[in-house]
């Protein structure tokens, strides 16, 4: 039998292909400016028949789903927007947050998420201990004016001093009647701790990040109809965010999938659910200490911050 030629002396030298190029590369120009250059067939029927199975939707005067999303017009608005919208300067990127907030609380069955909470109380005991508790706590700039360089609390302090900043904006005043209610009350306080523990930062990417976190994090923990709840939020701005960059601004599509890539890996890693972190006994911790012992690595900080304006028109 002949000898088989070395792998490395027969195999193919491979091009070299630079990454990304900033600026843009120049349009070149390649049909007059009237030609239709639209491609003729976009599907043939017959494979469109083989893909959709032979089989046609329902006709209906209206519009109706076996998914309780699609039904929901709120739902609906909330989820094309946020995938196909592009970010200006007309409104905040944040405008869509009170239209999926109504979808999400429009279609929960709350009696059926109250159901899975009491049996999760009882399979976590640390879940139930913390939502039978009640801890409302909160920050105070006055507690933390002496806390040293790098630590929890100095971060926070300078967040508190930001003006405008409001850590309880979305649920001031409200009261934690139900074990649901206290938890998406607790989450929304700790949304900015979480921002600065992580290291995933306030900005387009870094909120995206956060997001999957917070996802993989609650699919990991949490039974998963129950899971599905919680994630609720955080799928619907990372996923659709992405899609949303994809379409529009796919100069930061390599930056996205390495902060989703972080925050799954940082949800995979993570000790314990973050809301159930007691951040003020932290406080004097240093932020990569916090994160070593919560067991995961924290993202790149302020240095995603670019995206949020590379993401607006």
């Amino acid at each position: 039998m002949a000898a088989r030629p070395d792998p490395k002396l027969t195999a193919q030298p491979l091009a070299s292909f630079a990454e990304n190029p900033q600026p843009p590369v120049e349009r070149i120009p390649v049909q007059a400016p009237d030609a239709d250059v639209r491609p003729k067939v976009l599907m043939a029927p017959a494979a469109a028949n083989y893909l959709q199975g032979g089989k046609r939707p329902a006709t209906s005067s209206v519009l109706i789903s076996s998914s309780k999303h699609l039904n929901d017009p709120y739902y609906r608005d909330a989820v094309a927007q946020q995938a196909t919208r592009r970010h200006g300067h007309d409104l905040p990127p944040p405008y869509m947050i009170p239209v999926v907030s109504r979808a999400i609380t429009e279609t929960t069955d709350f009696a059926r998420v109250a159901e899975l909470l009491a049996a999760e109380k009882i399979r976590i005991p640390a879940l139930g201990e913390w939502l039978d508790a009640r801890e409302d706590w909160t920050f105070n700039k006055a507690d933390l004016a002496g806390c040293a360089e790098g630590t929890l609390g100095r971060e926070i302090f300078d967040l508190m001093n930001i003006p405008g900043v409001n850590m309880e904006f979305a649920y001031a005043g409200k009261a934690n009647t139900t074990d649901a209610e206290y938890l998406q009350r607790r989450r929304g306080y700790y949304h900015d701790i979480e921002h600065i523990v992580t290291g995933f930062d306030a900005n387009s990417a870094g909120e995206a990040a956060l997001a999957i976190m917070n996802a993989t994090q609650d699919a990991r923990f949490f039974t998963p109809e129950l899971a599905q709840y919680l994630s609720a939020p955080g799928m619907w701005v990372s996923a659709l965010g992405l899609f949303r960059n994809a379409l529009h601004y796919h100069h930061v599509m390599p930056t996205y999938f390495d902060a989703t890539r972080q925050g799954i890996a940082a949800g995979q890693a993570i000790r314990q659910p973050m809301f159930l972190v007691r951040w003020i006994d932290y406080v004097d911790w240093q932020l990569d200490d916090i994160a070593a012992h919560l067991g995961f690595k924290r993202g790149p900080g302020r240095d995603w911050g670019w995206t949020t304006d590379a993401t607006m028109d």
